[in-house]
């Protein structure tokens, strides 16, 4: 028997065993498993590019996943990187853009303001809202006869035939009803990755050993790290501001010792506020009690080993299921799991309405004020599912590795040091794993109380990734045809899986799957053949990219939006290698002029990539921009260069299989160069102005940093007659040194909020110069004030790079005076040294 003949009969035997009433079977073109915020982006990007049969199963009705039925509506994107609010590394762009437009007019439209939270994200929704928004989102492809969806059904067995899936079995959750879908192509953009699970398709879960992909961060022995660590699950709570003063009933087995002893966060008004869905008291205009999202480390449910209750109900399904990791797990097992993280969830908020609602001495915002949503419509008032950080990983044809994603240089502000040949989409987020370890706190223990910790190596926080990308070949299983993952089941280490799991990562991966789903399909190949055949990965990549919609990005520039003109020319002509860039270039200017040298270094690139001829001039008034789809007019319709592979298993032939090669048609496997430096941002003062007399010069360090011939050392003391130099407050543990560069820029004085430098000097007019910067970090929001005059204002140096000012001022009261940050500003301000001239 084939293994078509032995799964169908297994299927058989299955069905009736359960006796089912009624059995349906679908022909499709696509089939989608999820409908999470990745699977949604896949049925619409398949359907705009022609896909006639598309289905989406999902086990529940709502759609948009975290968005939603998750309830994480305090909006994840990278907005983090330098430390400044809501500062974005990568625009908003495609599906994801798409989706947070329409949800912001609906805030605009419900509340007056289209970003109702103030809180720590930029916008927030309501999950109800959300779920509505997605399902309008893919209505006209519904109308149009292309899509078709099904709720309440969750796969139950795969048809392998010949190395491909060829069927999905479903079961519905709340009748004996069947269903049966044959698709050219499966995307599993479920949370579990139950598709893959079931198909036989090989998968990894729990942490990744060093000796295995050689990750920084990776530990060095299993001990200590079970296969059963993953990122933990959340439930969520969305609450919502009312004029009692009651508390959700006891829930079940409340033992108030799980909360007493939380290590994050502490600060009940940082609860309040970090999260806030709707702020009617910060907004007037908005006629609607506050909304809050309690989804924090308090109630974070570490899978790696469970309470004993949970345990032994696990162990009466199945002997030794307590023992397996999460992705193992049948939905009914794991639905154990989850009743009891939701009752932890409400424990914490009964405890917050109790114990912490009777320590406040300002109650104004006690959480006893507070009733949960019941906009869900279940009957424990709680989102139709967890927070789901990680999944189960496929054994994909390249499995992403920590050290290719971080930036060039240890940089997380530069692009990253393999930037994929294969890209399809963007993201940049930290390396972030909530505590994944339960600590039990009596001897009792696993039957008493517990709160979660983290391991070493799997915490959140720097390191950064760079601008990364994220390749076709993590989407696609080593060896099996007809399926391709999505939303959080994917080709990457447990590391990278933490860093590529916010929602705007998840529906950008999710419309590439889409695209690469329905380029195979019309073209009839395999999704596995796009990566190393140019034309299929361009067809993918300008679908993606250089359409109508908001385009998505699959290069990552920082400055660089989609409703720029260029917006296509300019990814398309990045990714094929026809752009001249450097690591550290990660603003592409577009309206800046182009130079007669780039113009032409464009031009060089493009016809190394071409088999034909063309013809371009350059142009001296022209934009950078301008000139980029000037290329790409002519370009796309010539014949580009295929791919050339030296064997079908080491493509370049540098003794690295193409498994293990993130670089596989590179057989230098090449970063991108950095820029060289720029004297005008080295930091190092330039050479004396003509005409002019040196009067001082003064290096801003700590006690005891080296000696910078000709510059006399400001340490940050408060300003002193005999000195005739110094601050309005003491600055002297405001000092870095990082051991980057030469002394004199690697040294600085700084402020997160405004101080005052002073220098005795007769009365006149003076030329002073002056460097902010940081050898070691980008800084953000940095303002200069030399005798009243804005000289800088909110600028970022990129690290490594400096801003060297000069300006002339008149002196009239026997003081120089320099400010450095602004009153009411939080960012730092960073000053390496100045210097003073005379005529």
């Amino acid at each position: 028997m084939s293994k078509f003949q032995i799964s169908l009969a297994c299927w058989y035997l299955f069905v009736s065993s359960i006796g089912w009433a009624e059995s349906r079977t679908i022909d499709a073109d696509l089939l989608i498993v999820g409908g999470t915020e990745s699977g949604c982006a896949a049925a619409v990007q398949a359907a705009r590019m022609g896909v006639q049969k598309i289905v989406l199963v999902n086990d529940i009705e709502w759609l948009g996943g975290q968005f939603s039925a998750e309830s994480l509506v305090a909006i994840d994107e990278n907005t983090n990187i330098g430390g400044v609010r809501h500062q974005q590394p990568i625009p908003r762009h495609g599906a994801f853009k798409e989706i947070i437009d329409r949800i912001e007019e609906n805030n605009l439209k419900t509340y007056g303001v289209a970003r109702p939270g103030n809180t720590r994200v930029i916008t927030t929704t309501r999950p109800g809202d959300a779920a509505r928004v997605f399902r309008e989102w893919l209505q006209p492809y519904v109308d149009s006869g292309q899509l078709e969806l099904l709720s309440w059904y969750e796969p139950a067995a795969v048809t392998i035939d010949r190395d491909r899936v060829r069927e999905v079995h479903f079961t519905h959750t709340k009748s004996t009803d069947s269903l049966l879908v044959r698709a050219q192509t499966t995307i599993d953009a479920s949370d579990w990755g139950d598709v893959i699970r079931q198909s036989g398709a090989e998968y990894k879960f729990g942490p990744d050993l060093k000796s295995k992909y050689g990750e920084p961060l990776a530990p060095e022995r299993r001990d200590g790290y079970p296969l059963t660590d993953m990122n933990p699950i959340t439930y969520s709570m969305l609450i919502i501001e009312t004029d009692t003063h009651e508390p959700i009933p006891v829930p079940a087995n409340y033992d108030p010792r799980n909360y007493r002893e939380h290590r994050w966060p502490k600060d009940p008004l940082w609860l309040y506020e970090t999260r806030r869905v709707v702020d009617h008291y910060h907004f007037p205009q908005i006629h609607h009690p506050d909304v809050l999202l309690l989804c924090f480390p308090a109630i974070d449910y570490p899978l790696d080993v469970y309470p004993a209750a949970v345990a032994e109900a696990l162990e009466k399904t199945e002997l030794g299921a307590s023992r397996k990791n999460i992705v193992q797990l049948t939905p009914q097992q794991r639905q154990i799991i989850f009743e009891d993280a939701k009752k932890y969830s409400l424990g914490f908020l009964h405890y917050l309405q109790t114990e912490v609602h009777d320590e406040m001495p300002d109650q104004t915002h006690s959480y006893r004020r507070f009733r949960l949503t019941e906009e869900f419509g279940t009957p424990d008032q709680l989102p139709w599912k967890p927070y789901v950080r990680e999944s189960l990983r496929l054994k994909a044809m390249y499995m992403m590795r920590q050290q290719d994603t971080l930036g060039v240089d240890g940089d997380s502000n530069n692009f990253a040091t393999a930037m994929y040949h294969d890209n399809v989409a963007v993201w940049q987020f930290e390396y972030d794993f909530h505590p994944t370890k339960r600590e039990f706190l009596t001897e009792d223990a696993p039957a008493g109380p517990w709160r979660c910790g983290f391991r070493e190596g799997r915490t959140w926080g720097p390191p950064y990734s760079g601008r990364s990308t994220f390749p076709v070949r993590s989407l696609v299983p080593q060896k099996l045809n007809g399926l391709i993952g999505a939303q959080k089941n994917l080709g990457y280490s447990s590391i990278v899986s933490a860093a590529v799991r916010l929602h705007d990562a998840s529906m950008a991966i999710g419309q590439a799957s889409g695209a690469c789903a329905a380029t195979a399909i019309l073209e009839g190949r395999e999704v596995r053949e796009i990566p190393f055949d140019r034309d299929l990965l361009m067809s993918v990549q300008r679908a993606l990219c250089d359409t109508g919609h908001p385009p998505a990005m699959i290069w990552p520039f920082r400055d660089l939006k989609p409703n720029h003109p260029a917006f296509g020319a300019i990814n398309m002509l990045a990714s094929t290698g026809c752009l001249p860039i450097h690591a550290n270039e990660f603003d592409f200017h577009p309206d800046d002029p182009a130079t007669e040298q780039w113009q032409q270094h464009v031009l060089e690139r493009t016809k190394t990539q071409l088999t034909s001829t063309i013809s371009i001039r350059t142009n001296q008034d022209v934009t950078r921009g301008e000139f980029a789809r000037t290329v790409w007019d002519v370009a796309r319709s010539a014949k580009w260069r295929p791919f050339v592979r030296s064997t079908p298993t080491d493509s370049d032939a540098d003794g690295f299989a193409d498994v293990d090669d993130a670089l596989p048609l590179d057989p230098e496997n090449t970063s991108l160069p950095l820029l060289p430096p720029d004297p005008a941002t080295d930091g190092l003062p330039s050479e004396f102005p003509k005409g002019q007399t040196l009067v001082a010069q003064f290096n801003f360090c700590g006690e005891g940093a080296p000696t910078v011939p000709g510059f006399q050392a400001d340490t940050g003391a408060v300003f002193d007659e005999h000195q005739g130099h110094g601050w309005s407050r003491s600055l002297e543990n405001s000092h870095r040194q990082r051991g980057k560069t030469a002394p004199l820029a690697d040294t600085f004085l700084f402020t997160r909020s405004h101080d005052v430098w002073e220098y005795q000097l007769p009365n006149g007019r003076y030329l002073v110069a002056f460097a902010i910067g940081d050898s070691d970090h980008e800084q953000f929001g940095q303002n200069v004030t030399v005798e009243g005059v804005p000289v800088v204002r909110d600028v970022a140096t990129p690290r490594g790079r400096f801003a060297e000012h000069r300006v002339e001022v008149d002196i009239r009261d026997g003081r120089l005076t320099l400010e450095i940050g602004l009153p009411g500003r939080s960012t730092n301000t960073c000053l390496n040294w100045v210097t003073i001239f005379r005529p």
